[in-house]
């Protein structure tokens, strides 16, 4: 039997998305928006950088810098696995589906 879900509005880069997830993951996700966008926005006010879709790349950049840098380059059990690439790519198959 499938987990309930439901959907989350958030917004990034003044635009908004929503996400379909399950309750117990809506509090997360929300906070990772806002940490998302708030980098987002940064990166926007700093630089030159005009288009969204490169402001994107470069946060996502930034983040996962900060990731491996916080883990010391060692990856998470869950990355090993496959668990968090599952859970990012069913988060950005139910983006794309809004």
């Amino acid at each position: 039997m499938s987990q309930p879900t439901h959907p989350v509005t958030v917004r990034v880069m003044e635009k908004d998305y929503r996400i379909v997830c399950p309750p117990e993951e809506q509090g997360m996700l929300l906070r990772t928006a806002e940490y998302l966008n708030d980098e987002m926005a940064e990166i926007r006010q700093t630089s030159k950088v005009l288009s969204t879709e490169r402001i994107a790349v470069l946060a996502a950049l930034n983040i996962t810098r900060q990731l491996l840098e916080g883990r010391e380059l060692e990856l998470p059990d869950d990355l090993e696995n496959g668990e968090l690439a599952d859970r990012i790519d069913r988060l950005l198959t139910a983006m794309e589906q809004q």
